[in-house]
């Protein structure tokens, strides 16, 4: 039985360039070893620590199944990561990192006689630390797998990061559990996947971030195309949802990453800065009262705070100015809720929705309103005529 991942489900913005001069540089430097005695002077020998051929040693190989099979894996996984990743020079150094990592564990551990001083050659050190780096940058991104069993075969998809767990930890049990590798160097493949992935979590947190929706994006589109096939394989009917469909998952993406900077400034006390950011975002000119409604819901979620009580105001003036005043007498009540003294921002209206609330029964928010009018409006009220309100509700 083969089974074996050759390919990521992802569509690639730009050519993976350094992944294939890599492939490439692999196969020029066997078609030499094939040719010349170079192949020695390539190997990583344990008791060297010689960091030159630390390097060299992961582009040379000891045959053709041992370069086919490590090309393999290393183009399922190598080059959606170097886009990811989006710097060459960083791709490089991840390369070069994890060629050193594997050579001075492999040291080590022949050093205090857990392996056999071998020489060492290949590339799947580094394969192994892209499985290690994909279980970072893109767990979720589902690898094309080839299973084959004497006639029968398939291909289907496996989540990166459960290839990851799958390989590095059998390899990790065989480590741990064997005395004979079958000439395989075993602390390279799980000191080259750990590798991968303490490279991500050290240097490529603030990439994973960076691409971390456009990422979600792809693997949503990749999964779209999986369910209903190609584009041009469907009706112009189901293209048409499928696109919508995809419109709305984007908005909300993006509109819930800029409610989580929202969150952000309004949890940590920053409640003026989320107030600007909403007001940037929102023009108060262009921008319906309901959707302002929606977001003073949304952000009820988060408990109480002045930014709520600002997004209220602002609905209150807009319903006031379309003369839904029952409506606006609503959102009166609601932010009163979170602060009983809350003061209108057109104080000249508080009278009348103090009057409003009593018509409608709504003794409480009346009196929330025009509650120590002297304190609270100075000479902006009518003084005189919220006491006489003031009377009637005592007796009422």
């Amino acid at each position: 039985m083969i089974i074996f991942p050759y390919s990521t489900a992802l569509t690639l913005a730009k050519p993976p360039v350094v992944t294939y001069i890599t492939v490439f540089l692999c196969v020029l430097v066997f078609s030499f070893q094939l040719t010349s005695t170079i192949t020695e002077s390539l190997m990583y020998y344990p008791a060297s620590w010689n960091p030159f051929t630390m390097i060299t040693a992961s582009v040379a190989h000891g045959g053709w199944t041992h370069l086919i099979g490590n090309l393999i894996f290393f183009l399922a996984f190598a080059p959606a990561l170097e886009i990811l990743i989006g710097s060459t020079v960083r791709y490089i150094a991840l390369m070069l990192f994890i060629s050193i990592v594997v050579g001075v564990s492999y040291s080590i551990s022949t050093f205090i006689g857990s392996s056999e001083p071998l020489p060492s050659l290949g590339l799947s050190g580094i394969v192994m630390g892209m499985i290690g780096l994909s279980a970072f940058m893109m767990p979720q991104a589902r690898i094309k797998v080839f299973w084959w069993y004497i006639i029968f075969w398939k291909t289907f998809y496996v989540p990166a990061w459960i290839l990851a767990i799958a390989y590095i930890g059998l390899d990790s049990w065989e480590m741990f559990t064997s005395n004979d590798f079958a000439g395989i160097n075993v602390v390279a493949h799980v000191t080259g996947g750990i590798a991968g992935y303490v490279f991500g979590l050290i240097w490529l947190k603030e990439r994973k971030e960076e691409v971390r929706e456009e990422l979600e994006a792809e693997i949503e589109e990749m999964k779209l195309q999986k369910k209903h096939g190609k584009s041009a394989s469907m009706s112009y009917r189901r293209r048409n949802e499928i696109e919508q469909e995809k419109i709305l998952k984007e908005s909300q993406r993006e509109y819930d990453h800029f409610m989580g900077k929202v969150y952000k400034a309004v949890t940590t006390h920053r409640d003026s800065e989320a107030v600007l950011m909403l007001l940037e975002r929102y023009d108060y000119l262009q921008t319906a009262a309901i959707k302002f409604e929606e977001i003073f819901d949304y952000i009820q979620k988060w408990g109480a705070s002045r930014t709520q009580l600002c997004v209220g105001r602002l609905i209150i003036e807009m319903l006031n100015e379309e003369r839904r005043y029952g409506r606006a007498l609503f959102f009166i009540e609601k932010c009163q809720q979170i602060s009983p003294q809350f003061i209108l921002a057109d104080l000249s209206q508080t009278v009348y929705y103090a009057r409003l609330a009593i018509e409608t029964d709504k003794l409480e928010v009346a009196r929330n309103l025009i509650s120590d009018p002297e304190k609270r409006y100075g000479k902006q009220v009518n003084i005189a005529l919220c006491k006489e309100m003031l009377a009637h509700l005592e007796l009422a």
